[in-house]
């Protein structure tokens, strides 16, 4: 059975499941972006929706201190939408492009036109709203609640569960992922990842491959994750 902490893939927004909801996907405006490029821009307001049709993306800020943050990275189905999308404020983070991306647009007049008309895609958007801000809330959590080793065994997992797929026996972690993107993720030095993605492989754990990770034990890196959390007070 697969570890509880493996993340289930997210409803991919597109997925066909009503004649409006086929008309709106079929609306939506075709634009490119190349690796590197900025799709959301932090402090810019943002007029527009994005759905990823192919490629990956990350969302990222700044911390406190200066040092980047990656909040959550992005894949074919995912919707791209500030939460200030709907009161015409500045972008809260920015988005950029890991790999090449395709990816259909809708500006946020003809948006209000289509949340009128499908309630569906009103639930959606809301879905993924309460979602990024309910992870955002368990990341700064674990950071301050699990040690890095933990915290990077849960992000492998997580990842594994949205972007894994079954080869030769395990689980192909997301690639085109850096370790300093992974730091970023879990709010630990690369030099850090690099120690510990060491460990685990020694362990037998994972298994690492040039750009590609391979999770071989995901049961251990669970317990990891179980060892890393802070202990829950006995009931009186």
């Amino acid at each position: 059975m697969a570890p509880q902490l493996l993340a289930p893939p997210r409803p991919a927004i597109l997925a066909p499941s009503s004649e409006a909801w086929r008309q709106f996907a079929h609306a939506l405006e075709p634009v490119g972006f190349a690796r590197g490029d900025v799709m959301l821009r932090l402090g810019v307001r943002t007029d527009e929706l994005l759905v990823l049709r192919s490629g990956k993306a990350k969302t990222c800020c700044a911390s406190p201190d200066g040092r980047e943050l990656v909040l959550d990275f992005h894949c074919a189905g995912d919707v791209l939408v500030e939460p200030t999308l709907f009161d015409a404020a500045p972008a809260v983070s920015t988005t950029i492009a890991i790999t090449d991306v395709q990816a259909g647009r809708i500006a946020r007049a003809d948006l209000t036109k289509w949340l009128a008309l499908c309630p569906e895609i009103t639930e959606r958007l809301l879905g993924t709203i309460a979602r990024r801000r309910r992870e955002s809330h368990q990341m700064r959590m674990d950071m301050v609640q699990m040690d890095a080793p933990a915290r990077l065994a849960k992000a492998l997992l997580r990842l594994a569960g949205r972007f894994g797929q079954a080869q030769r026996g395990a689980l192909l972690m997301i690639e085109d992922l850096t370790q300093e993107e992974l730091g970023q993720y879990v709010g630990s030095r690369r030099d850090t990842v690099n120690k510990t993605l060491s460990d685990f492989a020694q362990r037998g754990w994972i298994s690492i491959e040039r750009k590609s990770i391979f999770l071989t034990d995901p049961a251990q890196l669970s317990r990891r994750v179980r060892v890393g959390m802070p202990a829950v007070p006995a009931q009186r």
